[in-house]
Parts: C-alpha cells; structure tokens; sequence
C-alpha cells in the first residue's frame, strides 16, 4: 500500500514536481537552459525520487559563447520520497551521464561558468523546493579546461567519480574518489599526464565568501606511485598558491608521466627498481603577469632502470637533482642541477655531474666521464642509426660556457671545453650504410672547438683507413645545426675498394606496412653506385695510398690532396700507377645538384700499356676493339666535361672531351675488318698489324667520337702508310674511311708519283654488323662526317686551379667545351659494278 500510495503521488504530483523545480532552478542560474524533454521517475535513482533532464545543454556566461558550458544525454536531481509526503522538495544528490563539461576563459581573463546566483532573498526553510546537495556523481563526463590567457588546456575523461558535499552557509565541505583519465594537460607547447589512468581521492574546504579553497591532504595514484597534495588556494583577485607535493613508491614509467611527449617519447618504455623520490613546492601568485616560485627536488638511491625488451640494466645508480625558477620566478633566473650522478653499465662505471642557468641565455656546466662496453651501451639505449655495434670506449669530458654566445661564434665563443674519447676495437653497422666498420681504433682529443685525431685507424668493407690530423669545428658541428665540419687530416690506406665504397649507402627500406612504389628515375636503385656529399662537410686530406680497386681497374700509390668546400670536390693533382704506367689527374666535382653531378677535369698518362687499359676500363664500353686485339704503350693528355645522375650514371649527351694520345711500338691484331684487305697482303701479316707511333686527337661530343685524319706506318710492304678518319657514336654506329697507297713507297718515289694512287675503303655499320666498300668520295681525307669539333681555347689546356669556396648555392649552366659545326653529311651512292664488297 505505501508503495503505491508512493508511486500514484509521483504520477499525480509530477507536474507541479517539474513546475516547482524549474521555478528554483531559474532562482539560480543566469544563462538559459535547453532541455529536450523532463520527467519524474521513482526507478531512475531508486530508492530516491529523481526529476530526469534528457538532452540538456546549458549555456555559458559569456557572450560570444558558442560551446555551451555543459551538456548531457542524462541528468537526474534525486530527492526522498519523505520530502515529496511532507511537501518539501530537497534536492539530494546530482547524477550526470554521458557529458561535457566545458569551462574557459578567454584572452581578457573572464569566465564563461558565472551562471549561478548566489544572492537570492528568500531562505530555503522557507521555500517548497531548494537545493540541499549530500554528494555528486559523474559517470562517462569529459571536462575540458581552457585558459586562453595562459595557454592552458586540460583535458580529463571521468569515468566514474563520487563526491560528497557539507554545506553550512558559504562553506562547502567537498570528499571526492574516484577513477579517471587524463588525455592531456597543455601547458604552453607541451603536454604532461597525456593519456594516463589516474586515481583520485581529495578532501576540500571552499569558503566562498573569502574565495579560499584549502586542499587538505590528497592523494593522486599513477600506476603504483602516489602524489600527495596539500596547501591553499586563494582567488579573492590574482590567484595564489601555497602548495606542497611529494612523490612515494615513485618509479621511472610515474616520473615520465609528468614530462612533456618530447621528453618522455623515447624513455617511456623504460622501467625502474629502487628508491626514486620526488617532492616541491609552489608559492606564489599565478597570473598573465605573474608565476609563482617553484621548487622541485628529485633523485634516487641505489636504483636500476631497465628496457625490458633489450635485457640491458644501468645498475647502482645515485642521483640528486634539484629545480627552481629563481627569485624573479622566470626562465632567466631558473636552474635545473643534477649532482652526484653514478652508477654501472655491466659492470662498467660512469659519473658526472650537470648544471643548466638561466633558461633564456643558458650557461651550460657539464662534466662527464663513462667506461663503456658500445655494444651493451647500443642495447640499452637503441640508436635508430645503428644496427648493431660492440667494443669498448672510454669518455672524459668537461665543458663550461654560455650556449648562446656558442652558437652565435663556435669558434671564438669564451668556452672552457676539454676531453678525451679512446676507442679499443669497436665495430658499427650502420643501418644506412652496406659495409660495417670494423676494427675502429684511436684517439680523440677535444680542445675547445676543434678534436685532434690520434692514429684513427679501421676498416670499411674490405677498404681499411689511417687518419692523424683535426676536426675543426667539431663542437659546434655536433651540437649546432647547419655547422659545417672540416677534416683537416692525412690518410693512408693500404687499399681502398671503390667498388664497395660508392655502393656503402642503401636508404633504409620501407616498414611493412608501406605499400611500395616505383622509384623515381633519379632514384639510385638497391646496389647501384652513387655518391652523397654533405653540405656540412669540408675535407683537407692529404692521401697516400697503397692499391686502389674499383671493378677491373688495379691501382698502386695513390697520392695527392683532395680539398672540398661547398661540395666542390676538387683534387690537385692526383697521381697513381696503374697497368704498368704512371696517370695523373686533377679537376673539381660539382655536387651541389646530387642527380647532376659535373666532373671537369685533365687526365695524363705515360707509358700505360694499351691492352691492359681497354682490360682494365672493359674495353670502355664497346666490342669492336677490344683488349686482345692491341698491343703498346699510350702516352695522353685529355681534357673532359662529364656529367653524372645520381647513381654516377654517365650523361653520355652532355660529355665532351679532347684527347691528344701516342702510341708507341703498337700492334693491331687479330682485328675482324683487317682480314678483309687480303688482297694487299697475306692473312698473316695482317693478323699481326704492327706500327711504331701514332699520334693523333680525339675528340668527344654528342655521344660520338670524332677521329681526324691520321698515318699509320705499319710493317705490311703494301700497306705501308695507312691513312684512317671517320666517327664512332656511342649506340656503336661507325663510319670509317681508309686510304692504302695501292705502290709500295719506294715505287712511288721512282716513278715521281708523289702519294701515288690509293685504294679507298669504307668500314660502316655496327660492331656486329658491318661492311668494307670501296669509298667513291674524291675528298676521303676530311669526309664531312669526320670534322674535328673546333679546339677549345688556350685557356681551357691549363690545369684547373684549385676551387675557392662559393656563397651561390646555384651551379652554373653546362659550358660547351667545343663549338661544332659539322656540314651536312652526304653518303656516296655507288652504280652497281662500281665497288668492292669485301
């Protein structure tokens, strides 16, 4: 019976429920209120009474407002069915489900949650409806605080979270507990506590009248570790703060959820043992004007961190650090110091000590010192630039200076920096790089800016290296961005294997969730060669080399300079023998466009045997003559303008190239088109053409090669001189023409014929396919088609000088070494019956 005489009070009285609650409510609240619909349910909050708003949405208190302050699929206002038989509706609790919660302030300080009236006239004893809150409850609510002013922003998810309330006039008793999860505090820049799980239990007092807020002693979980809170909040003007904080059973995964994402990012999988503390205090105004003074102090005692993928543990370690922003409570006065800093690495100790000033202009104090094993060190801490590594290194090194005055002058900045590094057998595999470094091993001292090597000695692949000398600039380098680093330094190697060195750069590869795609054109492919120069390198090498390899070619003492500013690479000059004979070179690379790389340059031999040349440079590139068919030696000069892509791929369209050559004691043997000529003399002879000199230029553009006229005087009676020109493209097309006295010399000179006549022959087609034909031209001296380029100008025959370093970043348009102008060719046509078809 009493249930139902409860359950017909609420369905008769429900509309004057309804109508008394929006009368109070309107007595309270300044800004509308939109609600979808409002019923009285006896099961919503059972065993209480509740008044259900579905679809609420409030609104905030500033005008240009366009979030509302709070919205919620559900908010039910409880009260006892007692209250509802006497006549006087208490509000008892308050439930919210499914919500947001939005409070802000904007660019001029002003709040948009002033939507409640505190000054109403009439008492609530005497009122049939009033709020007289015992607890709050928010269930799956998201509040977001945004402070314009200060550029703060929090964001919190609360999943289920109890509040009870004392209320006696103006002050109000606040017991909350609950779980939620924090999506992010933005500070500034920076977000701390981003995506954590916390638990929270608080006591609060709020005085309303003298707006203090105390926080008596209040705990706030993350994971294992507990914060505890207490001190005082006062917002009567500017908001002050007396706070303290202290940190217990802290470990590394608690700390770390305190730092910003650029900090924490790469130490958030770490975990710790032992005792880490942390405790601080603020005091002091918090405003747009004003912060207040923070002091923080942390460390551990005895404490191991460890990865728990990698197995590797930094052990034993001892740490006092300390923060504080300073009397002027700014960045300019703030210190950040951590003392005493020591622990192990398997067994292997370090030390040292940090000191940062004054967070504007920073002045740096460090001091350090390690015995490290580099392969367990790698393990620990991973470098995404390295595979893999092992061996030993030991560190010592100091540095005092101002940070700004560094990066504004390295090199004459007022800085005490000293320190050695002494590597013992280390090996790196580099994940950019195919061939490991093996066998690293030397010393480097520090002084001030530069690092002096001592004996760096290793290999690279099957290349090894020697270098004494400096890095100048090293500090700065390693520390500054766009610094550029000099090695100033003498090499020796007793072999270095170009073959492998210009293929040691292979980009990483796609992850596998990459869909893969087609390189570009300029893209090197995997395994090809190429060829990276950093704009931040400069190089002063003086070299001197055993053996060089690269492919067929075989080298031996190698020495020279080789200089690079700007990526100029230039060499003045380099010398080497190779096949038997001595070869110089000098010129300059212009990298500075890494898929148009331009070598100009002026190459000299002496002496090089003819078939060891076309063996070692594979016959270069073509089969009609090829190494087993010349013998000789070959003195030159060239002068070139090559052009390369970025996988040193030869830009055959755009070389040119002069070549003045004599060759000496030369033979031609077992050459195909010679046996065709048996007419003049027996198959034998000419299978072994032989000729003491020639000498001749050669010319290079437009992927073909220009031979001018020139006289072989061979051992064949008949064919004693031998006039030969014509051109060879690169796609292997030739057009050679042959002048043979059809008189023997000491005929012609008895007869007073002067040359005499003269068999004329053509030797076109391609390598694989080709005919001798009798050449009916009358000028088979200078053919059209065999014009030499004009020569370059005096000036261009001089060695090239040394590169001076360049401010344009922009490489000059290509110069034309020749300027040819060859008359349109106009092939014979021979009758029919009127050649030889050999």
């Amino acid at each position: 019976m009493l249930l139902a005489v409860v359950v017909g009070g609420v369905w008769l009285g429900q509309e004057r429920i309804i109508a008394l609650f929006v009368q109070e409510a309107n007595r309270y609240l300044i800004t509308p209120v939109k609600v979808g619909r409002m019923q009285v349910s006896l099961l919503d909050q059972f065993p209480r009474v509740s008044i259900t708003l579905h679809e609420l949405r409030v609104s905030g208190s500033l005008p240009q407002d366009t979030v509302p302050l709070a919205r919620a699929r559900r908010l039910y206002f409880a009260f006892d069915a007692w209250d509802m038989l006497r006549g006087h509706y208490r509000i008892r609790a308050v439930t919210l489900t499914d919500g947001q919660v939005q409070v802000s302030h904007d660019q001029q300080g002003r709040a948009n949650y002033d939507v409640i009236r505190y000054d109403t006239t009439a008492t609530a004893a005497s009122q049939p409806f009033a709020f007289a809150l015992e607890n709050i409850r928010l269930e799956r609510v998201r509040a977001v605080y945004d402070d314009q002013q200060r550029q703060q922003r929090y964001t919190v998810q609360v999943h289920d979270v109890k509040a009870q309330l004392d209320v006696e006039d103006m002050l109000v008793g606040v017991r909350a507990q609950g779980s939620t999860r924090v999506e992010a505090l933005q500070l500034g820049p920076d977000a701390y506590f981003r995506n954590k799980d916390l638990a929270l239990t608080t006591r609060l007092q709020i005085d309303r009248a003298a707006r203090l807020v105390t926080i008596e002693p209040s705990v706030l979980n993350v994971g294992k570790a507990a914060y505890s809170v207490a001190g005082r909040v006062d917002y009567r003007q500017a908001t002050t703060l007396g706070l303290r904080m202290e940190g217990r059973q802290t470990d590394a995964q608690s700390v770390l959820a305190l730092l910003p994402a650029r900090l924490a990012s790469r130490l958030s999988a770490y975990r710790s043992r032992g005792d880490l503390y942390f405790g601080g205090t603020v005091r002091g105004e918090l405003s747009a004007k004003a912060s207040p003074r923070i002091d923080v102090s942390f460390g551990c005692r005895d404490a191991s961190f460890y990865h728990p993928e990698f197995r590797q543990a930094v052990e034993h370690v001892f740490l006092s650090g300390s923060f504080s922003n300073g009397a002027a409570r700014a960045a300019h006065t703030s210190v950040l110091s951590l003392r005493d800093v020591r622990g192990t690495l398997q067994g292997r100790p370090f030390s040292g000590n940090v000191r940062y000033v004054n967070f504007q202009n920073p002045t740096l104090s460090l001091d350090l010192r390690a015995d490290l094993d580099v392969g367990r060190a790698q393990r620990f801490y991973p470098l995404a630039a390295v595979r893999a590594a092992s061996g030993t290194a030991r560190l010592q090194l100091q540095f005092v200076g101002n940070l700004r005055q560094f990066r504004a002058q390295p090199a004459s900045a007022a800085v005490r920096s000293s320190g050695v590094l002494a590597l013992h057998g280390v090996q790196l595999q580099l994940r950019d790089f195919r061939q490991p470094f093996t066998g690293l091993n030397g010393n480097f001292v520090l002084r001030r800016n530069d690092v002096a090597i001592n004996g760096f000695s290793g290999k690279i692949g099957n290349s090894d290296f020697r270098l004494n000398g400096f890095f100048r600039n090293a500090l700065g380098w390693l520390l500054l961005p766009r610094q550029q680093l000099l090695l100033d330094a003498d090499l020796k190697a007793q072999l270095l294997d170009f073959d492998q060195l210009l293929r040691m750069h292979q980009p990483a590869g796609p992850s596998r969730a990459t869909v893969a795609k087609p390189a570009a054109p300029s893209t090197p492919a995997a395994g090809s060669y190429g060829l990276r120069i950093s704009p931040q390198l400069a190089l002063d090498v003086r070299t001197d080399v055993q053996r060089v390899r690269f492919r067929r070619f075989r080298g031996q003492r190698l020495t020279g300079t080789i200089r690079l500013r700007n990526q100029l690479l230039s060499a003045a000059p380099l010398s080497i023998m190779a096949a038997g004979g001595q070869a110089s070179f000098r010129g300059t690379l212009d990298a500075r466009r890494p898929q148009l790389l331009r070598l100009s340059s002026t190459i000299s031999c002496q002496q090089l045997p003819l078939d060891s040349l076309f063996y070692a440079f594979e016959d270069f590139g073509q089969r009609f003559i090829t190494a087993r068919h010349l013998r000789g030696s070959l003195t030159a000069r060239a002068e070139s303008d090559l052009y390369f892509d970025g996988a040193l791929n030869p830009l055959t369209d755009r070389m040119e190239a002069e070549v003045n050559l004599t060759v000496r004691n030369g033979e031609l043997n077992n050459f195909q088109p010679l046996q065709k000529l048996s007419m003049i003399a027996g198959r034998e002879r000419l299978r072994h053409l032989r000729f003491a000199q020639l000498t001749t230029p050669v010319y290079i553009q437009s992927r073909t090669v220009y031979l001018p006229e020139m006289e072989i005087r061979s051992n064949v009676r008949a064919a004693s001189l031998i006039r030969v020109t014509g051109t060879h493209t690169f796609d292997q097309q030739m057009d050679y023409h042959v002048s043979i006295p059809i008189l023997p010399g000491l005929l012609q000179r008895t007869a007073g014929m002067g040359s005499g006549p003269s068999l004329l022959l053509a030797i076109q087609g391609d390598e694989d396919n080709f005919r001798v034909t009798y050449d009916r031209r009358s000028s088979v001296a200078r053919p059209a088609s065999s014009l030499p380029p004009a020569r370059r100008p005096a000036t261009a025959a001089e060695p090239p000088k040394p590169v001076a370093p360049v401010e344009n970043t922009t490489p000059p348009a290509p110069r034309k070494a020749f300027e040819l102008k060859k008359p349109e060719k106009k092939p014979a046509q021979p009758q029919t019956g009127e050649y030889f078809d050999f």
